[in-house]
Order: structure tokens, then C-alpha cells, then sequence
């Protein structure tokens, strides 16, 4: 039996300042007097149906930076980042199946003036629509991949986004499905790899990180998810969780589907939350951060940040006020180059909080309340202050709180609801840019872009950033990627 996954209750917002704030009842810090975002434009999806977990991505389209981003209409859209004017042949379309994953991207061939946008269609609601989509710069689809459960003939949703790396000598795709498979996918042909489909256990819904955790030169496949008890190929499965490494090769060269793991750890909990990779454990030394969800009554490791080490071993566990299916950012919150774990969390209502974490230890650095649920998870960049300064993307709006305190230093957006992560981008202009993806009081799509005045966008992708969902335009989890790893 696969664990299910509920989609959160759209939440109608009201409408509010479109531009950056002070934060009510206090003043700006001195480190942000000098902040002050513009609106740059605005894009009303017009067609019904919200942005919900698909966080704004950014790709070349057309020979220029683009903003793409799925709707629960089944559109994947693509804006231009300076302007955003739809890129010619945007919106793409799954034919209706919601795309809650957020699309992934990279040029097929070295020197290539375009990406291709990768995407997983599909909802644990409607688990027999869906499947692996990847469309081409013009939004035509180029492939369609399906996912079959043992025993089954139906083809299953993917929730999960697709994280983009060298696997097996090529350009190659993987994630998790909602039913008990998880393909990896050569990027141009859309031929399945062998070892491949790989037997889960469960059905999954967190993006996998892709790292070289040995120093073999080889990437390995992190994953988490959740599983109900039963036997299944020789394995004995305990109900709770799972966070796994996996190897590339899948189960090739193994009697049983679900052969070719290299280590794994068993919560007693479901981790919903899409695993963080780097170098945030004490010494430098690489480690896996991930939230749990809440699917299990009376789990003890419901609404925790676990930490291991790249071996599986549980390093440090810490218990926040709220659920954490979000996924963490490692980030330098200090200036001094050491990484913190920082998870948003969420109440089930309404509200939430953010926490960052010593990425050594697990403990509490600072805590600061949300404008609302934080579901998708934070990002963050230098603003200017030398250090990570942190964006929250959440039901109630978006907000700007300072790396080191905690504090808030910018309210960006009280106007649209927010169940993703925000994207920081280096614009064309040379500025630092924020786009928002979501809905308005009426759960139609929204999409905003601002920038920040008088700031320089070099230093977005610098060493302690984490600027979008799951770090980088290629979705890799991994604190150290900055192009497509292999």
C-alpha cells in the first residue's frame, strides 16, 4: 500500500501592498534601510486554476533568461525574465494533468542556446493521470514517459520534480512516482535506464538530491519517502519513512527490483520533504538534511529536521513547532562560510514559522513566525549584507527576514498565496531579482517579479546560496551544483 498525500486547501488571501513594507508595528534594521524591491511586472495565468507546489524555475528560452513554472491546469508557462512577455510556444500543456512538480531544465547538448524543461504530471488524488513530460524550447513535447505499478496496468502520477544529472555516462532525469516506481531517464531520447524502473515501496513525493558522495566521481541518488508494513521482493517493510542512497546503476545486476541500495534509514515517520545535500556537518564533512511529515499517528520523529551523515547514519534530529514536508536550504547565514540548515514549518492553520539550525549540532539558532503555512520551502541570497538573507514564500505572502537574527526585514508581498518556494535570479539588468508564483483571493495563477534596487545579481548563485527550490535550475539538492552534475 503506497502512502498517500493530501494537497493542502487552497487559502484565499487578501489583497495587499505589492511592493516591499516595513514589517507592522517596528522599523526596518539598519542592514535593511537601504532595501527597497520594485515591481518589475506581473502576469495574471487567466486561466482559473493556481500555481500551487511548482516553484518558479529559470531557463534559457528563446536566447534569453526565462521564468517557467506549472498550474494544477496542466500548463507549464514560460515568461521572460526582463519583460514578462510569454516566450513563443508557451504554455505547454500535459493535455489537463495538474503539474505540481516544479520543472527542471538543461540544454540536451554542450553550447546549446536553450534548455529543455523537464516536468512530473500528476496527483496522488488522481494517481492513474500522469507521468515524466519533457517539453523543448519552442513548448512542444519531445517525450512522454508513463509509470506502471507492479501488478498494475494503470500509468501513475508524478508529484516529485525531476533532478538533472550525468548518471550513466549522458544527460539523464530521475524522481519518484506516486505509485511504487521511480524511473531514471536519458534527457534526449526519453529511454527508461537500465536498473531502472527501481521498486520504492511506497509512493514518494520528494525530489531527489543528486551528489557524488564518495569522491568516485560518480553521482549518487538520495531520496526520501514513506512506506506502509508488508513484505515485498525479500524486503520486510516497517511502516514510517525511508531516506535512502541510491546507486546510479539502480537494480542492475540485482535478482529483485528494489536491489542496489547502498544505504538507507528508516524514521518511524514519512519524509515528505526533498532531501538537502552538503557540506554542513561538523568539519565541512557532506550530510543529508530532510523534514518529516505527519501521515503516521503517534510517530516520535513527526515534525523533525534529521540529519545524517552520507552513509545513512543519523547525526542529530531536532522537534519544530509545526510540520516539515517542506524542504530545507543549507546556507551560509553567517558570512563565514559555514552551512546552516533553515526549514519552514507549518501549522495547519494558517500559520507557520521559520527556523534556522547549526548545521553541527541541530540547534535552534533563531525562530521567527511566517505571514502564513510555509509548504514549499525557503530560499536565500545576499542582499547586500555579505552573508544569506532568507525569502519566505507562504500561504499568507512573502517576507524577507535577516540571515543572522531572524528578523524581519522586508514584507515583499501580503497579495497571493504562496505553497512553493520563491525564485532569486541574477537579472538581465544586473539586478537581484524575486519571482513569485501563485494565486490570488479567487485561486486564479498569479505570477510577480520584482527587483531589488541597487543591487548587484553576481553574487545569486555565489558558494552559501540557495536561490530556488532544491538549489539550482537543474534540481539537484546538492549545495555545491552550479551546472548539471556528472
Amino acid at each position: 500500500m503506497a502512502q498517500r498525500w493530501y494537497p493542502k486547501a487552497l487559502v484565499a488571501v487578501l489583497a495587499g501592498a505589492a511592493a516591499m513594507i516595513a514589517p507592522p508595528g517596528g522599523e526596518l534594521g539598519a542592514a535593511a534601510q537601504s532595501l527597497s524591491f520594485t515591481s518589475v511586472w506581473s502576469q495574471d495565468l487567466g486561466d482559473g486554476t493556481p500555481v500551487a507546489l511548482s516553484s518558479p524555475d529559470v531557463a534559457t528560452l528563446a536566447g534569453a533568461p526565462a521564468v517557467v513554472v506549472g498550474d494544477q491546469g496542466g500548463h507549464i508557462y514560460a515568461f521572460s525574465l526582463a519583460t514578462g512577455a510569454l516566450v513563443p510556444g508557451w504554455p505547454a500543456t500535459t493535455g489537463g494533468v495538474p503539474v505540481e512538480s516544479t520543472p527542471s531544465v538543461a540544454a540536451l547538448t554542450p553550447g546549446s542556446p536553450d534548455d529543455t524543461i523537464f516536468v512530473g504530471a500528476g496527483t496522488a488524488a488522481k494517481p492513474h493521470e500522469g507521468g515524466y513530460e519533457a517539453f523543448g524550447p519552442d513548448g512542444t513535447l519531445k517525450w512522454s514517459v508513463g509509470v506502471h505499478n507492479p501488478g498494475a496496468t494503470y500509468v501513475s502520477g508524478v508529484v516529485a520534480s525531476l533532478a538533472v544529472g550525468d548518471l550513466q555516462g549522458g544527460l539523464d532525469v530521475v524522481g519518484p512516482s506516486v505509485g511504487q516506481r521511480q524511473d531514471a531517464i536519458n534527457a534526449i531520447t526519453g529511454t527508461v535506464l537500465p536498473g531502472f524502473p527501481w521498486f520504492q515501496g511506497g509512493g514518494d513525493y520528494a525530489t531527489p538530491a543528486l551528489a557524488d558522495l564518495y569522491g568516485t566521481g560518480k553521482l549518487e541518488i538520495v531520496n526520501g519517502g514513506g512506506q506502509t508494513a508488508g513484505l515485498a521482493y525479500n524486503t520486510l517493510y516497517a511502516q514510517g519513512g525511508h531516506v535512502r542512497v541510491l546507486s546510479r546503476t539502480g537494480n542492475e545486476g540485482y535478482s529483485q527490483p528494489n536491489g542496489g541500495l547502498i544505504c538507507e534509514y528508516k524514521p518511524d515517520e514519512s519524509v515528505e520533504s526533498s532531501p538537502a545535500v552538503g557540506p554542513f556537518l561538523a568539519r565541512g564533512k557532506e550530510g543529508i538534511a530532510v523534514g518529516t511529515g505527519n501521515y503516521w499517528p503517534g510517530a516520535s520523529q513527526a515534525d523533525m529536521v534529521l540529519a545524517f551523515t552520507s552513509r545513512c547514519r543519523l547525526v542529530w534530529a531536532q522537534r519544530l513547532g509545526g510540520l516539515t514536508t517542506d524542504s530545507p536550504a543549507l546556507a551560509d547565514l553567517s558570512g563565514a562560510g559555514v552551512l546552516a540548515v533553515v526549514e519552514g514549518t507549518n501549522n495547519q492553520h494558517g500559520g507557520g514559522s521559520v527556523y534556522a539550525l547549526n548545521g553541527a549540532t541541530g540547534a535552534v539558532m533563531w525562530r521567527q513566525s511566517a505571514l502564513g503555512e510555509v509548504i514549499g520551502g525557503v530560499v536565500t541570497a545576499d542582499l547586500g549584507s555579505g552573508y544569506q538573507d532568507v525569502i519566505v514564500a507562504s500561504t499568507g505572502g512573502a517576507e524577507v527576514l535577516d540571515g543572522k537574527t531572524g528578523a524581519v526585514l522586508a514584507i515583499l508581498e501580503r497579495g497571493v498565496g504562496l505553497q512553493n518556494c520563491a525564485l532569486v535570479t541574477d537579472d538581465p539588468n544586473g539586478s537581484i531579482g524575486v519571482t513569485l508564483a501563485g494565486y490570488g483571493p479567487t485561486d486564479g495563477g498569479v505570477v510577480q517579479h520584482y527587483q531589488l534596487v541597487g543591487s548587484s545579481g553576481a553574487n545569486v548563485a555565489e558558494a552559501g546560496a540557495w536561490p530556488m527550490f532544491h538549489h539550482d535550475p537543474y534540481l539537484t539538492g546538492n549545495a555545491q551544483e552550479t551546472s548539471p552534475p556528472g
